[in-house]
């Protein structure tokens, strides 16, 4: 995909290796690199919400995290 159709690729190019490096291991699985399919549920009786982080490839959860909303 060319820079012009990605919608924030200007700012990604301006990054610093270290902030490229990082958001690479968010948003990719740690296994077999494949862009991970991120799911959010909300629990509004606790004001929650749920963040979970899944490889569709290798079925991995990588990450499942608490968020409190203010």
């Amino acid at each position: 995909m060319q820079n012009a159709t990605k919608p924030n690729a200007n700012r990604v190019d301006k990054l610093s290796k270290q902030h490229r490096v990082f958001i690479e291991r968010q948003n990719n699985c740690a296994l077999c690199s494949t862009q991970l399919e991120i799911s959010v549920v909300t629990y509004l009786e606790d004001y929650t919400l749920r963040e979970e982080a899944k490889c569709p490839h290798c079925n991995l959860i990588t990450r499942v995290k608490d968020h409190k909303m203010h």
